[in-house]
This record gives structure tokens, sequence and C-alpha cells, in this order.
């Protein structure tokens, strides 16, 4: 049996994909429900599916196939659909508008949950896995925030909230949560004096976990990269670009040469950045220097 076409109209291989899903459902004459049942899943999955608020895994997909009745080849062509949708750039104003920003920041926690490796790279700001929530709240509030893109006040607070739980994994033994920031964003204002000086403290803290590795390129050490964007490390497997309308995820299998790249400059910033004592001397600077700011303009 051959894939019906794609339903015309899609506008992301996320579309196209859930787009031949549901018409696989439907040509077979199943309901939701009833395709639910024969996967043996339930039939919200099913729904969340074919509505794109989640992706499939390729177990679902081979699973789908079988039960409508189609040949494996089907089940590998929809299987690198889903492939490209995992590589594929979103952006802020799509995502936010269709899931939602607590829904979307939802999603990056599922991610990291199943990943055992986690890394952070920041020039002139402190990562999401890090912040507190005041620095979250402000820095969300910025002119490119959630906002700009149709969330609303209640949905960026309760992304913040899913910021903060995801934070959870920092006390996860079996992670490795790996940051590396510029010295800049220890002392950029992407927030009041007073919430950086919260934010430093906090990172004071957090490198002392067991899973945390934290690394500082400061101001006189050479960056051995091109420090034109923020990107995060999922494993081997997946490098997340992000840029100020949306962000471009990258898989080992999609994009191996660019994958491969990415941890490779990952790496290299890792061996040049000053961690523990030092990274804490420079953490320690930059947090004295906001505070006499402070008191200097008191």
């Amino acid at each position: 049996m051959t894939v019906p076409p794609p339903v015309p109209g899609g506008s992301s291989s996320r579309d196209a994909l859930t787009a031949r899903l549901t018409a696989l459902r439907t040509a077979a004459g199943l309901s939701g429900n009833a395709l639910a049942k024969r996967m043996r899943i339930v039939q919200s999955r099913v729904w969340k599916i074919e509505h794109g608020e989640l992706l499939p895994t390729g177990d679902d997909i081979r699973a789908w196939v079988q039960v409508t009745s189609h040949d494996p080849e089907t089940a590998t062509e929809l299987i690198e659909m889903l492939e490209e949708a995992r590589a594929e750039s979103a952006t802020f104003k799509a995502a936010f508008s269709k899931y939602g920003a607590a829904r979307y920041q939802q999603e990056v926690a599922a991610i990291e949950a199943r990943s055992s490796r986690i890394g952070e790279f920041q020039v002139a700001m402190i990562p999401a896995i890090l912040q507190t929530a005041d620095y979250a709240r402000e820095i969300l509030s910025l002119a490119s925030g959630p906002g700009a893109w149709g969330a609303s006040a209640d949905d960026i607070e309760a992304m913040i909230n899913v910021r903060l739980r995801r934070q959870e994994i920092l006390h996860d033994p079996g992670k490795r949560i790996q940051v590396v920031l510029g010295e800049a964003a220890l002392r950029t204002l992407v927030c009041t004096q007073q919430t950086l000086i919260g934010q430093l403290e906090k990172l004071l803290s957090v490198m002392q976990l067991p899973s945390v590795e934290l690394g500082i390129i400061g101001f006189t050490q050479r960056m051995p990269v091109f420090p034109f964007v923020s990107f995060s490390v999922r494993d081997s497997a997946l490098i997340v670009v992000e840029g100020l309308t949306g962000e471009q995820k990258l898989t080992a299998s999609v994009a191996a040469d660019q994958v491969a790249s990415y941890l490779r400059f990952f790496d290299l910033l890792r061996e040049s950045a000053s961690t523990g004592d030092e990274a804490a001397a420079v953490i320690q600077r930059a947090l004295d220097s906001v505070a006499v700011d402070i008191r200097g303009t008191g």
C-alpha cells in the first residue's frame, strides 16, 4: 500500500509528517481512539502527534505504519521525515503561537531528562539552566523575549516555572552539566544590577555541585572559536543553535558533520576556560564590581 500524499498547506517538516500520519489513519478507516488501542498507547498521544504538539518516536511510526497496513518502506520514509523535523529551524513566533512558551520549555526539559551530557556555551548571558527566577523574569521581559512572539504574561510566568524545575537535574549524579561562559555574561546588564548580584551568587553556589562543570573564558583569555552564537549540546546527538528569532536543531543522524564540528568547538571552549577556583575568582571579581557600582550610584 502506498503512503497517502501530504495534505497541502504544511509549513514545516513537522506539519508534513503529522499530515502524512493522519492521512494513513484516515485511509485505514480508523478513529484516533481505535488507532491508539491497536498501537497500545493512550489516545491523547495520537491526538498530540496529529496536532503537532508531540513528535512521534521511531517506534511510534513503525507501530502506526504496521497498524494501518503499510509496508516497512513507508516507515523508513516517515522516519526520515521525523529526522528532518527534528533538525529543522523553528521560529519562536511559530512555536509559541502553536504550543505556548511554557509547553515549548517542557519539550526542552524532556530532552534534557533523556540526556546524560548537557552542554551550554553563552557569550553574554547566563543560560537558562543556571538562571535565578529574577534573572529569568527580567531577561524574558526584554524586547526580544517571548512577549514579542505572542506569549502572554501568564504563559511567560509558567515558562519561568518550568525553567526553574529544569534545574533539578543539576543535582542528578547521573548528569554531566558542562557550561562555558564568556566573562561578558557575568557583567552584561540584561537585568538590574541587584538581580545580577543574586545571579552571580548562584553561580558560585552551583559550581560546587559534583555534576556541574562551570568554565569562564575571561576578557584576557584567548577565545578559540568565533563567539557568534550561543549553542547547547545534548549528548553527542543534538546541537541547538539559538538566535534572536528562533533556533535550529541539528541531529547527528541528519547533520553529522555539523554536529561533530560543534562538539569539537565545545571541547575547545572547555579546554580554554578557567574552572574551579580560577573561575570562582573571575565571578567574584565581577560580583565585587557590580556591588561597587551599586554603592556608587546609591
